[in-house]
């Protein structure tokens, strides 16, 4: 899709989701931990004296940054870092939007952790920026190959943006990396861009590496009620980064959004006061299901290549032997069994898929169990 002067290709992950998702039965294509009610939620708290601040909240413009409150919540997670420092924006895909508007020139190069959720580029290669991939390998455990980003880097290097736990992968850049790849920041002068949208959903002690604003000034991080929350209904994102840039992006925000709900404000408040009841809920779902997976990986080694998620509710296998590709494989099983997966044609990945494990267990298991029987069907027709 395109005007004269700008063009921007179509997000094919979401369009792929929004096409199928409201139809399917069994949702293995789903980014997040399961969703909360707003029943469920509000029973982390005094459910009524919160209901009761609901029903007395005014449904009317919220200040544009975001509520003091929440901004406040916000930069506490993040070391050197205050309510001045923080934009709340409409999920992370406004945060994305806004900093490829406010950082990137035509003629930049901008450097991206690939395979990567299209929002994090497609808005700066619009822009004109030139896009490198730094290529996240199945065979390599997707571990990141920083002799290979240094290679990529050059003189006119405006950012670098990754994904702190990686989607789709489930991979981690790890503290040692991380703190190596500021380094090199500080001393060329880009940006890093870290989308941290999974940082509080640990599969394993000690693998997510500190918040990247916590460690320089050269980073900016992004974060969301989405993902790890399982509050993507919210809307609610944000950019924690140097004042100048919160500015710059405020500035484009009052032609976007303009502000957040109230309503989605105050919950968001509220939900990341509570952090730590709401992973206790999230991440035990998430690593039941992952224990069924890896189980599922195992039975079917012989047509499935896969690498262990180490954070996040993301997986990334590569099938063997399809007779057909795995954008034909996914539109059969969502059509016969009524299965939604991602597959790998929306990445620029064939051959892959996507699979979410962070919903409920009983029917994350009757989705596996039809893509089981599925992919030996499909495989009998070679």
């Amino acid at each position: 899709m395109g005007e004269a002067g700008f063009t921007i290709k179509d997000f094919k992950v979401e369009r792929w989701i929004d096409t199928y998702e409201d139809d399917a039965r069994y949702n293995l294509a789903e980014t997040d931990a399961e969703p909360f009610t707003l029943e469920e939620l509000l029973s982390l708290g005094d459910r009524e004296k919160l209901l009761s601040d609901l029903l007395n909240l005014r449904i009317t413009y919220n200040p544009t940054m975001g509520s003091p409150r929440l901004r406040d919540t916000i930069a506490a997670r993040y070391a050197r870092t205050t309510a001045a420092n923080v934009l709340v924006t409409g999920g992370a895909v406004e945060a994305n939007f806004l900093l490829a508007n406010v950082l990137i020139d035509p003629g930049d190069t901008v450097i991206i952790q690939s395979p990567a959720y299209q929002a994090l580029y497609s808005v700066a290669e619009a822009r004109g920026a030139k896009i490198k991939h730094w290529q996240m390998r199945l065979e390599a455990g997707y571990q990141p190959d920083l002799a290979e980003l240094a290679e990529l880097i050059d003189g006119k290097t405006k950012a670098v943006i990754i994904n702190i736990p990686h989607n789709p992968t489930g991979a981690v850049i790890g503290q040692a990396d991380l703190e190596t790849i500021l380094g090199w920041a500080e001393a060329k002068g880009f940006w890093v861009i870290c989308d941290e949208v999974y940082h509080d959903l640990d599969l394993e002690d000690g693998v997510i590496p500190t918040a990247a604003r916590s460690l320089s000034e050269k980073a900016i991080s992004i974060g969301s009620m989405s993902k790890s929350y399982g509050l993507s209904g919210l809307r609610l994102g944000w950019i924690a980064a140097p004042e100048d840039i919160v500015y710059r992006c405020w500035c484009w925000k009052d032609y976007t959004s303009i502000s957040n709900s109230p309503l989605n404000d105050y919950l968001a408040s509220f939900a990341l006061a509570n952090t730590g009841r709401i992973m206790a809920r999230n991440i035990p779902m998430a690593k039941q299901n992952l224990v069924r997976l890896l189980d599922w990986y195992r039975q079917n080694e012989g047509s499935i290549e896969s690498v262990v998620p180490r954070a996040g509710v993301l997986s990334f296998p590569r099938l063997r032997g399809l007779p057909v590709s795995t954008e034909e494989f996914c539109l059969g099983i969502y059509r016969e069994r009524g299965v939604l997966l991602v597959p790998g044609e929306c990445f620029d990945r064939p051959g892959h898929l996507r699979i979410g494990f962070g919903t409920a267990p009983a029917k994350f298991n009757q989705g596996l169990d039809l893509l089981s029987g599925y992919l030996q069907q499909v495989l009998r027709q070679r």
